[in-house]
C-alpha cells in the first residue's frame, strides 16, 4: 500500500507533539505491510487534526504555509474518479482493471476489450477513516467519469463502450445493485457525465464515438428521474459532433451551458474556431510523449443546453482553440473564469465565459503554469480563490503531484503549493464542506484524500 504522509517537517513536528505517532514510526509500520484498515487506525489521529493544520493566504507562496498532509487508501483497480455523499459517510470510486494487472495498450483500444473488470468500489468514512465496504461490477470494461443526481439516490457512470450507467445509490451501498445503461455510439469511448440541476438531463463526453464522421461528440440522456431521486429507464435522446477525442466536459453552475474539451483539430475540420492567430491557443507542435509526432491543438465548445435538450441542429454557440491538449474543465460560481487544463502545455488556460460567446478571439485571459507537468483534473477551492491540479505526468514512469495555485494575486508571481502524489494522478473531486479534496492516483491505484488549506 502507497502511504505520503510525512511531507514536511512541519507535519512531523506535529505528529511529534502528539506524543503517538512519528514519520519513523508510520514509516516502520508501513513497511510491516498492515492493511488498509489497521493502517487507516494509525493514522486517524493525523486525518482528523489535518483541517487544523493547514493554513494559507490567498495568493500564497509554498514558504508561507505548514505543508498539505494526505491519506492514501489502495483500490481494488485503477481509479478514475472519487466522489463523496453530501454527508462525507461515503465516497464512491470507479475502479478498472480489478484485481487484474494495469492496461498497457492504448487508449483507444482499452474499451474494446472483454477481460477486463470495471465497477464502483465503496468507501465508508467513519472517525476521519475510510473503509472499503462493497464493489459492485458496472458490467463494463471501463468506469470513469461520476456524477451523483440531485437526491443523491443515483449514481451516475461513464463506462466507456457500453455508454452511461447507472446505478441506485441505497443498493450500491450494500454491494446489489444492477446497472441500467444509456447506450452511446457504437465503440464510443463514454469518459465524463454530468447533470443538469434537476437531474432529467445527463451529457456525457463519448472520446472516440463517431457522429456524423466526427470522432468524439457528447451524448444527451433523459433520465425520466422520479420525485425520488430514483432513474429506472434512461434514454438517449440525441448525439451533438464535436469533434476529435472527447474526453471531458463541465457544465456551467446554472446548468445552460456546456463546455466541452476536445484534444484535436481534425485535419479535414470545416467548422469555424476561434483563436487561430494566437501562439497560446493554437499550434501545430503539440508532443505529448517523447518520441511522438507532433499533433495540432486541440479546442474547447461551447453548448447551449436548452439547445441540446430540444435536438436543435445547432447547439454549439463557439468553439475556440484552446492549446495542446485540453482535456478538463471548470467554472467559477460567478461566471467571470472558466479554467481549462491544456495537458500538453503544462498549463491552465483562464477564459472569460461571456466572451467565449461574444468575441471568443480576445476571450483569452491569462495563461497560469500548472506547477507540475501533464495537468489534468482541477477543482476551484475556498470560494474559487484557489485551483487545485492534478499534474499526470502519465508520459513518463513517474510520479505527478498536486499543485494548489492562488488565484486572487497573479499566480506568475507566486509560487504554487505542491503535494506528491502516486503515478498519473488523474481527476480532483470536493467534499460539499469544501474541507477535503479526493485524489486518484490511476497507476499507482490509490485514493488520495486531502485536507484542504483553510484562509
Amino acid at each position: 500500500m502507497l502511504v505520503d504522509l510525512c511531507m514536511d517537517s512541519g507535519i512531523s513536528h506535529i505528529m511529534q507533539l502528539s506524543n503517538r505517532f512519528s514519520c519513523a514510526s508510520l514509516t516502520s509500520a508501513t513497511n510491516r505491510a498492515l492493511s488498509v484498515s489497521s493502517f487507516s487506525r494509525a493514522i486517524r489521529l493525523v486525518f482528523t487534526l489535518g483541517p487544523f493544520l493547514l493554513f494559507a493566504r490567498y495568493g500564497f507562496a509554498a514558504s508561507q504555509v505548514s505543508g498539505l498532509h494526505s491519506v492514501l487508501y489502495a483500490t481494488r483497480g485503477n481509479p478514475t474518479t472519487a466522489i463523496s455523499t453530501r454527508d462525507g459517510r461515503y465516497v464512491f470510486v470507479s475502479v478498472t482493471n480489478v484485481d487484474q494487472p494495469n492496461f498497457s495498450g492504448p487508449d483507444s483500444v482499452a474499451g474494446g476489450r472483454k477481460d477486463a473488470v470495471s465497477g464502483i468500489e465503496v468507501f465508508r468514512r467513519a472517525h476521519g477513516t475510510l473503509t472499503s465496504i462493497a464493489f459492485v461490477r458496472t458490467g463494463s470494461t471501463g468506469a470513469n467519469g461520476l456524477v451523483l443526481l440531485r437526491g443523491e439516490r443515483t449514481l451516475v457512470i461513464g463506462v466507456g463502450d457500453e455508454g452511461v450507467a447507472f446505478l441506485d445509490v441505497r443498493d450500491l451501498i450494500h454491494g446489489k445493485a444492477q446497472p441500467r445503461f444509456a447506450h452511446q455510439t457504437q465503440a464510443a469511448g463514454t469518459f465524463d457525465v454530468v447533470a443538469g440541476p434537476d437531474g432529467r438531463y445527463v451529457f456525457s463526453s463519448n472520446e472516440y464515438g463517431t457522429v456524423d464522421g466526427q470522432r468524439g461528440s457528447v451524448g444527451v440522456i433523459a433520465t425520466y428521474i422520479d420525485r425520488h431521486g430514483r432513474v429506472l429507464d434512461p434514454k438517449t435522446i440525441g448525439q451533438i459532433a464535436v469533434g476529435d477525442v472527447v474526453p471531458s466536459l463541465s457544465i456551467s453552475p446554472d446548468g445552460t451551458r456546456l463546455y466541452v474539451a476536445s484534444e484535436l483539430i481534425r485535419a479535414q475540420n470545416s467548422h469555424s474556431i476561434a483563436g487561430s492567430g494566437n501562439p497560446r491557443l493554437s499550434k501545430s507542435d503539440c508532443v505529448q510523449r517523447q518520441g511522438t509526432p507532433p499533433r495540432p491543438n486541440g479546442y474547447i465548445s461551447v453548448i447551449d443546453v436548452h439547445r441540446a435538450v430540444a435536438l436543435s441542429d445547432s447547439p454549439i454557440v463557439a468553439r475556440v482553440a484552446s492549446g495542446c491538449s485540453p482535456v478538463r474543465l471548470v467554472e467559477t460560481a460567478d461566471a467571470r473564469e472558466l479554467f481549462v487544463s491544456a495537458r500538453g502545455d503544462n498549463a491552465i488556460l483562464a477564459f472569460d465565459p461571456a466572451l467565449l460567446e461574444t468575441d471568443p478571439e480576445h476571450a483569452l485571459l491569462r495563461s497560469i503554469p500548472s506547477g507540475g507537468t501533464a495537468p489534468v483534473g482541477m477543482r476551484l477551492l475556498q470560494g474559487d480563490h484557489m485551483l487545485a491540479v492534478a499534474n499526470s505526468n502519465r508520459f513518463v514512469d513517474l510520479n505527478g503531484n498536486l499543485a494548489i495555485l492562488g488565484l486572487s494575486v497573479d499566480p506568475q508571481d507566486t509560487k504554487p503549493l505542491l503535494l506528491s502524489a502516486g503515478r498519473f494522478p488523474r481527476n480532483l473531486s470536493l467534499s460539499s464542506d469544501g474541507m477535503t479534496l479526493y485524489l486518484t492516483n490511476y497507476t499507482s491505484r490509490s485514493l488520495q484524500v486531502i485536507g484542504v488549506p483553510q484562509h
